[in-house]
């Protein structure tokens, strides 16, 4: 299938010199491999514990105390209830580990769509369940101490949209609140580049009110750089706002989705998936369309397809040792398709959540299809925690791993060299031959591309790992995820910069 003689006093000097050296790092070494010290250093770089139960009890044990036990989940916007709910789980596991009364999560939102109400009624997303209302009735319940209810931390689903709609309503409540008994913000943030909502940052920022929750390591970077030029500039009314003081972390959505597929061995990659509006400004789905009907032309029968012969469409080939293969398109919008696709490509719009986890956890790949930089830099694709919350391996580069971080392992990724475009992949992925990318010469200068030697071996080495990812893998990897989730919870509700 598919590393000198000298006077004696300078060799003193120097092993006294090698002495000091030597027991440094063994101090070192010694403070960040047992104890309380190893808990520190990882909750500071980020790391996911190694034992991820026992060193959160340990971490949890040397936290300043809980600051905030009444919290309220809220937005005006209809969107982005997988996101800020997945947060809130992680927050309600935080308040169970804590235990005791008084502690509550209050949703006020417009109700969910496409049916995920009953996602977190199934999967107990929401836990210390306080008051269920419409986006309106938030500001009643900041208004108040407290003493009397009030709410303590204020969880945005998409702060591009809510700050513009509570920014004055809350500015008041602070105001008309005692010195120590002052809100928090936390800003739910999708898009770096959606600037209208952020000039109300330096009234929060200025009372070391707000801090930011982006799903992915690289727009929380973006903001970072953004926020470090902010904190230079000459405008008094922006320097003295603290803009490199803003915390900002990261939660990474991923659902604990149960009853996934039991998926049979040995099979042949048959279905991709391309998660995501239907819009070729967000993937490149004129460019896939492309090469995947060059390569049916040139070889169809690796596809399991017929050539055309005359015929409009390529149609599946009953006689193929290898299911054909199926490219869906999974979101919302609308598309054409390619008539020579007809029989390979299929659209599926508008799914309930259950419908929509079970279509996409039955495929074998997930093709992210990015049409340019923008989910490299001010964006976060959803689709990376989607696909691996079902279990479903990304077909990445290594600059997509490094830019998410989280996914910068390869029991959850399937990684391509970037001189491989997405079709080459999936090809040599399901026949198990890559000699027809490693011999071709899309520059037309003369050199196959097999002549790069790191080329060659990064297609080799994407050969040798497979596109199958074993449960165990899964499930260890969705735990380190789930470990870190709770280390921004924690750091959240006790006010930890």
């Amino acid at each position: 299938m598919f590393l000198s003689a000298m006077p004696s006093q300078r060799l003193i000097s120097l092993g006294l010199l090698v002495a000091c050296v030597i027991v440094s790092f063994w101090l070192l070494s010694h403070s960040l491999s047992s104890g309380r010290d190893t808990t520190a250093w990882e909750w500071t770089v980020g790391r996911y514990p190694s034992n991820p139960a026992s060193d959160s009890e340990a971490a949890t044990a040397e936290l300043p105390p809980r600051r905030r036990r009444n919290v309220a989940f809220a937005t005006s916007f209809v969107m982005h209830g997988d996101v800020y709910m997945s947060f809130a789980k992680t927050v309600g596991q935080a308040m169970d580990a804590e235990g005791g009364d008084g502690q509550y999560i209050h949703l006020f939102a417009p109700e969910f769509s496409f049916g995920f109400q009953d996602v977190i009624d199934e999967r107990n997303l929401w836990t210390h369940r306080g008051v269920r209302g419409g986006y309106e009735q938030l500001i009643e319940h900041v208004n108040k101490s407290s003493a009397e209810g009030g709410v303590d931390l204020i969880v945005f689903g998409t702060c591009e949209f809510d700050m513009n709609v509570w920014h004055s309503d809350l500015a008041i409540a602070w105001n008309l609140r005692a010195a120590d008994d002052k809100f928090k913000i936390v800003c739910g943030v999708h898009n770096v580049d959606d600037v209208n909502w952020q000039r109300h940052i330096p009234y929060w920022a200025r009372r070391n009110a707000l801090r930011l929750l982006p799903i992915a390591d690289h727009v929380a970077k973006t903001f970072r750089d953004r926020f470090a030029t902010k904190a230079e500039e000459a405008e008094p009314l922006l320097y003295t706002a603290g803009y490199d003081y803003i915390p900002i972390d990261v939660h990474v959505p991923v659902l604990d989705i149960p009853n996934l597929p039991a998926k049979p061995l040995p099979r042949y990659l048959s279905k991709a998936v391309i998660q995501g509006t239907f819009s070729v400004g967000r993937r490149n789905y004129p460019g896939i369309f492309r090469d995947l009907i060059a390569s049916l032309h040139e070889d169809p029968s690796a596809w399991g397809y017929h050539p055309l012969d005359g015929r409009k469409s390529f149609v599946p080939d009953p006689d193929s040792r290898a299911p054909p293969l199926q490219l869906l398109l999974v979101g919302s919008g609308w598309l054409e398709i390619p008539e020579e696709l007809a029989y390979i490509v299929t659209m599926h719009t508008d799914l309930p959540y259950n419908d929509f986890y079970k279509l996409i956890s039955d495929s074998d790949i997930v093709v992210p299809a990015f049409a340019d930089n923008t989910y490299f830099t001010v964006q976060a694709s959803s689709t990376m925690a989607l696909a691996t919350e079902l279990n479903v391996p990304i077909l990445v580069t290594n600059r997509t791993r490094r830019t998410y971080g989280y996914i910068d392992d390869t029991r959850a990724v399937i990684t391509r060299p970037a001189a491989m475009p997405e079709v080459q992949a999936l090809k040599a992925l399901r026949t198990g031959d890559a000699s027809a990318f490693l011999s071709s010469d899309p520059a037309d200068i003369g050199h196959p591309v097999g002549d790069l030697e790191p080329v060659r071996c990064a297609v080799e080495s994407m050969m040798r790992e497979g596109w199958i990812r074993d449960q165990n893998g899964w499930n260890d990897w969705k735990t380190g995820v789930w470990q870190q989730n709770r280390v921004v919870a924690e750091k959240i509700l006790r006010d930890m910069p």
